[in-house]
């Protein structure tokens, strides 16, 4: 559940004069309690985990799943310290890999659409492209007009502005043609699935939206697979790694094409989470069980 615009005005206001790292360590000690009593999320994540690493113990599988709360809740609080960041401290917080790519993909002159997972704190790498000058647009998913304003506060401070999916394809092929860059979160499928296809996904198979590559085929725009996770060894919290343009090829057959690409989108951001599996937030379980690993 996500906190109120007054809660999080206060947590804003709070994490913008209070020391980072002892919040981050009670966030990290509230997620390790949430895996304890939130019971529904907690099946999920060890669900999650069978098919992330099924060649894992059952007690490595928990492990990562307890830890996924516990990241979870620790990125939370980077994310409400949006608002208050700057580029320099920004450039401290997120190492960039890749950027190259977004760069020569902006100069085809098509616009870009950018394509991530529900993998470690998503939000602060369109945060990092809108304050280091890059035109973001970041689809979101319609929600209540409380919630939007909690999630517009740290969004849009940074510059990164928000479209609706209730707003159609209409402004997205406008913003394109004007050679900005549109997000898209592409790992599940928003609504009742009529707009995605069953692909291998990991260990697994799961729905993912068609409307990245359905919006490449049809406008020529080149596709950035992206992602961003914590880093475990450098200075930089967390890293950004952006992977060579794809550009869509037609062969004339539509919905093959965008089948095809569809699967190419799917494989790039389920090697991703496969090998970040405790900072995959995501919740729902949609997975198309084939996989042949016992249910521990």
């Amino acid at each position: 559940m996500i906190p109120s615009a007054p809660l999080v005005r206060a947590a804003v206001r709070l994490l913008g004069v209070v020391p980072a790292a002892p919040v981050r360590a009670l966030a990290r000690t509230a997620g390790a309690v949430g895996f304890v009593v939130a019971r529904g999320r907690r099946r999920t994540l060890l669900d999650n985990q069978r098919f992330l690493q099924p060649a894992a113990s059952p007690t490595q599988r928990r492990r990562a799943a307890r830890h996924t709360m516990m990241n979870l809740a620790e990125a939370a609080v980077d994310l409400y310290r949006l608002p208050t960041m700057g580029a320099g401290e920004m450039s401290t917080l997120v190492e960039v890999r890749g950027r190259e790519h977004m760069d020569a993909a902006l100069a085809m002159g098509r616009g870009v659409i950018a394509v991530t997972a529900h993998l470690g704190p998503y939000e602060l790498a369109g945060a990092w492209l809108a304050l280091a000058g890059y035109p973001v647009h970041a689809m979101v998913e319609e929600l209540d007009p409380q919630t939007n304003a909690a999630l517009a506060l740290y969004r849009e401070a940074t510059g990164m502005k928000l479209l609706s999916r209730n707003a159609g394809i209409r402004p997205v092929l406008r913003l394109l043609k004007e050679g900005q860059i549109v997000v898209l979160v592409a790992d599940r499928v928003v609504g009742d699935g009529t707009e995605g296809i069953a692909v291998p996904f990991a260990g697994g198979e799961r729905r993912i939206p068609t409307g990245p590559a359905t919006l490449a085929l049809s406008t020529g725009a080149p596709l950035i697979i992206g992602h961003i996770a914590r880093n475990q060894t450098g200075a930089t919290r967390y890293i950004v790694e952006m992977e060579p343009p794809v550009v869509a090829s037609r062969t004339g057959d539509g919905p093959r094409d965008r089948d095809r690409l569809t699967r190419r989108i799917a494989s790039s951001l389920a090697s991703a989470v496969q090998s970040h599996p405790d900072q995959w937030y995501v919740f729902q379980p949609e997975w198309a069980r084939r996989d042949a690993s016992p249910r521990n």
